[in-house]
């Protein structure tokens, strides 16, 4: 089985001279969304699950168009984190919203852990863990955790490949949940999906069970130069 994890594209965060929370793409994000859904063929997936934010909907538009998934369902659970100081920026100007993730992002493990943002990132993941086992057991995939890893129950008669377009804060927790590593409150910054760019995992089978692992990450190229693979 392989789960296949896309980012959205490039998001216009700023419009004007204002920060928007829940913005669309801009005109490259539209470009990286639509050759990223060029890489695949109709049908190619038995269902594409979405984030109902703007950014990744728009990001989902041209898999649909094309019919890349049999059936797409947005669930709410895959917005990305978004705590009560980042409200607080929405209508801010370019120049305060920099100088705010510069002095969050300068914080140590500690200060982090101890946030405000930390303590919500620990909720925040314990609600995707908790979504992920109900619907993915609906569609045959039940997590076993055992003493060396967590293995999987598959159901291949019921689903082959998923797709999943959310957000970097979102995937990095869904790694964690099929990859078996372990999640703190700092830990989604270790990982940099690029905008529209291929995350895939690969079940293999032993005598236990499934388990999985990271085939592919970052995968863009269907992009055709530099300037459009952005972060």
């Amino acid at each position: 089985m392989e789960i296949v994890l896309i980012r959205h594209g490039q998001p216009k965060w700023v419009d004007g001279d204002q920060y928007d929370l829940n913005p669309g793409l801009t005109d490259l994000g539209k470009i990286q969304a639509e050759k990223s859904a060029s890489f695949f063929s109709e049908n190619s997936f038995n269902e594409l699950w979405v984030s109902p934010l703007k950014r990744a909907q728009e990001t989902m538009q041209p898999f649909k168009t094309k019919g890349v998934a049999k059936e797409i369902i947005t669930f709410e659970w895959l917005e990305e984190a978004l705590d009560d100081e980042e409200k607080e920026l929405f209508g801010k100007s370019g120049g305060d919203i920099e100088k705010f993730f510069q002095q969050r992002n300068s914080m140590s493990f500690e200060q982090w852990y101890e946030s405000t943002h930390g303590e919500y990132m620990k909720g925040f993941s314990s609600n995707i863990f908790s979504n992920l086992d109900k619907n993915l057991n609906s569609i045959g995939i039940r997590k076993v955790k055992n003493e060396f890893d967590s293995l999987f129950e598959l159901d291949t008669k019921k689903i082959q490949r998923l797709l999943i377009i959310s957000h970097a804060g979102t995937m990095s927790t869904l790694l964690s949940y099929f990859l078996d590593i372990d999640l703190f409150p700092w830990t989604w910054r270790k990982y940099l999906p690029r905008h529209a760019g291929h995350t895939t995992l690969k079940s293999t089978e032993i005598s236990s069970g499934h388990f999985f692992r990271l085939k592919e990450f970052n995968n863009v190229s269907f992009l055709n130069s530099e300037e459009e693979k952005t972060y």
